[in-house]
């Protein structure tokens, strides 16, 4: 080959290596983040990250928002508004038929926060002792009230017939007739029964409902939070995911182990507004980090207790095997 020729295929190799080089070093191209998550238990373990930060990756930003109520976020999680959410898992698995698969479990991040709180003068100590007794709660057409029926029948009790429940509209309220001295036995969730502890030292926490389920389910766990991710999104994106719950695992675990700093975070992120009450309520918050894969079994059966109360409260059906395949 003469030299022109050379110089010419030269020329070619040059220009595809310089393309090459350019497309490996092409930066990402920016994109935000949107994540979404509850006040309460259910944001608590992200506090950490909304404070410091997360970092995705290149040219990614990381957004989030923190609501007062689920219905504030179901709307932004269907319309794909929200790549990453905080929610309640019954809310999972309506937010998964609702978009026909399109939202997937991404991680379980609570575990049950309901328990029974009552004046020591009661002598409560298990569910069984619930029979001939009046009790105020609040949840009622939701998951509480499915969890509590679900367990008193368990224990050989008939709601309505052996225990008196007493609903009202609004944790607060059932937690302010309780720290009052109104009600002398209550189911609520965390942070409520740290408020009417505190304010009412004669009340105690007698039953920890999640693990009353565990025994009434040979150890199956109440996973009641979980993180929800845009399938598509994540598909899309498997390194920004996988970074986040990198960072989320992180941030489950320092809110657990460090309280004091946790409790300081959980203010700061707007999860909660004080942090003595933060820091006392953490311990029972039930705050966990369990990959979809392996919070699978005892969630489908949560959805199917469930669904033989009110199959709409999760969505009409439990959701398939695909609402699991998040890491897969």
């Amino acid at each position: 080959m003469n030299t022109k020729k050379w110089m010419a295929v030269l020329g070619v190799l040059l220009v595809f290596a310089l393309g090459l080089s350019a497309c490996q070093s092409a930066p990402a191209k920016p994109q935000t983040v949107k994540v979404a998550t509850l006040a309460g238990p259910t944001g608590m373990g992200m506090a950490e990250m909304i404070v410091g930060g997360v970092d995705l990756g290149e040219n990614i930003t990381t957004e989030f928002t923190v609501a007062g109520a689920p219905d504030q976020v179901t709307a932004g999680v269907i319309s794909g508004e929200f790549q990453i959410a905080a929610v309640p898992t019954n809310l999972a698995a309506v937010l998964y038929n609702k978009t026909e698969g399109k939202i997937i479990l991404g991680a379980v991040n609570t575990l049950g926060v309901l328990y029974i709180a009552a004046d020591e003068s009661e002598g409560i100590t298990s569910i069984a002792d619930l029979k001939g007794k009046t009790i105020v709660a609040s949840g009622q057409g939701s998951t509480p009230e499915y969890v509590l029926n679900y367990l008193l029948q368990k224990n050989g009790l008939t709601p309505g017939v052996d225990v008196t429940i007493n609903y009202v509209a609004e944790h607060s309220e059932a937690a302010t007739l309780l720290a009052s001295g109104q009600a002398t036995i209550g189911m609520i969730p965390e942070p409520f029964v740290t408020t009417v502890t505190t304010k009412n030292p004669g009340v105690k926490s007698v039953v920890d409902m999640t693990k009353a389920w565990a025994d009434a389910n040979n150890g199956s766990q109440l996973e009641m939070g979980c993180l929800v991710v845009n399938k598509e999104w994540a598909v899309a994106n498997p390194k920004a995911v996988e970074k986040f719950m990198t960072a989320y695992e992180k941030s489950v675990k320092s809110v657990n182990e460090n309280p004091v700093e946790g409790a300081k975070n959980i203010v700061a992120a707007g999860i909660m507004t004080d942090p003595a009450l933060a820091e006392k309520a953490i311990p029972r918050s039930n705050i966990v980090f369990i990959p979809a894969k392996d919070a699978k079994a005892s969630l489908n059966e949560y959805y199917t207790i469930l669904a033989s109360f009110e199959p709409k409260s999760i969505g009409g059906n439990v959701p398939g095997e695909d609402f699991y395949s998040f890491g897969k």
